[in-house]
């Protein structure tokens, strides 16, 4: 039997799957919430308060898992401060290790300083929990400044990303991308309106999606694609009547997306 044959296409076989591994596009680190963090440590909020930048409100914490990452390895997000930090959990001992901290409370400052500045005092600063590719080794966090709405019946809630790298989170290298959106208003306002409609609120909700690029050469920052995503349900109509849309937009164009109606 020649062997050639085989070798060559054992050979073509090792260089897609090399193609493959070097084309494989960026994507983000995404952290899933502990469903019952009391279950592991009933005082966890205070022990991790502890490891953070003072002062720490423990009841703004949120504790999660690395998607995927080895047992004992968990992330705590915290909006005050405003500050995210890489942990493990000593089975052992019950204790609490601190691996990475990333301290965002400066740019918090001057988030809120720049907010008041612009008639939006009443907004919040939070960490979404996931982390973004900037380039090969770099990743961003970010930072989102909220804006909440009341209404009779309803409310609404707009929520706007800075994209802050990790490892100098005075500035950001995107500012004010839509990030999320929900709405909701009242269209019933009788007890028969209650009964017979199919649906009491017009209602719409939005979302943020990514998509990363691989850099022309070794260390160059990944391209960033946004797509949003915009559903709406109508007052007096079923659910099956929901639509959705889904547009794409740049960092100059933001405009673009539809925002639930929200602050632009």
């Amino acid at each position: 039997m020649n062997p050639l044959p085989i070798l060559r296409a054992a050979a073509s076989m090792l260089v897609l799957l090399l193609a493959g591994h070097v084309a494989a596009a960026p994507s983000a680190q995404l952290f899933d919430a502990v469903k019952k963090p009391e279950a592991l440590d009933a005082d966890w909020r205070a022990r991790l308060c502890a490891l953070l930048p003072q002062p720490c409100d423990p009841q703004a914490l949120g504790l999660y898992r690395p998607r995927g990452a080895v047992p004992g390895d968990y992330a705590v997000f915290s909006s005050e401060p405003l500050a995210m930090a890489r942990i493990r959990r000593v089975a052992a001992t019950g204790t609490w290790q601190l691996n990475r901290l990333h301290d965002f409370s400066g740019y918090a400052a001057a988030s809120m300083k720049k907010a008041a500045a612009t008639g939006m005092a009443g907004s919040r600063i939070s960490l979404a929990p996931a982390l973004y590719p900037l380039a090969e080794g770099r990743w961003a966090a970010a930072v989102l400044q909220t804006v909440s709405e009341m209404y009779s019946g309803g409310g609404a809630s707009f929520s706007k990303a800075d994209f802050v790298p990790l490892e100098d989170a005075s500035r950001a290298v995107y500012e004010g991308i839509p990030f999320s959106c929900s709405k909701m208003i009242r269209a019933c306002f009788s007890e028969k309106e209650y009964k017979q409609s199919k649906h009491c609120h017009d209602e719409s909700s939005g979302s943020l999606r990514i998509s990363y690029g691989e850099a022309a050469s070794p260390g160059e920052a990944y391209s960033w694609q946004y797509t949003w995503l915009q559903s709406e349900w109508p007052q007096n109509t079923p659910a099956s009547d929901i639509t959705t849309t889904r547009l794409h937009f740049t960092a100059r164009t933001t405009e673009r997306a539809s925002f639930c109606g929200g602050p632009q």
